[in-house]
């Protein structure tokens, strides 16, 4: 059963609200950068992903980038992020502790 609401303290919240301040609350994290690539994001990528039991909690969510975001896919994403040309040591250990 889906629904559109969430009890936010002691407010019934729209999902569509709730689901917003989720996702502006990860992206002022980053400061709107792709967690990969630094670039400008404006998508939410799951690090594991989903196809491999990832969930999508705050913990499992950075932003990315529409050509990191697709490029990166279902891989990976430590082999992935070291495979690219931008590939940045203090990015990735970021990534890792916000996942952890």
């Amino acid at each position: 059963m889906a629904f559109d609401h969430l009890i936010d303290e002691t407010e019934l919240q729209p999902k569509r609200a709730s689901k917003s301040r989720f996702r502006a609350r990860i992206l002022a994290e980053w400061d709107h950068a792709c967690a990969y690539c630094a670039n400008p994001a404006d998508t939410l990528d799951h690090v594991v992903p989903r196809v491999a039991g990832g969930q999508t909690a705050a913990e499992n969510l950075v932003p990315a980038c529409r050509r990191c975001n697709g490029a990166k896919s279902s891989a990976e994403w430590r082999q992935w992020f070291a495979e690219q040309e931008w590939h940045c040591l203090e990015r990735e250990a970021r990534i890792g502790r916000w996942i952890s």
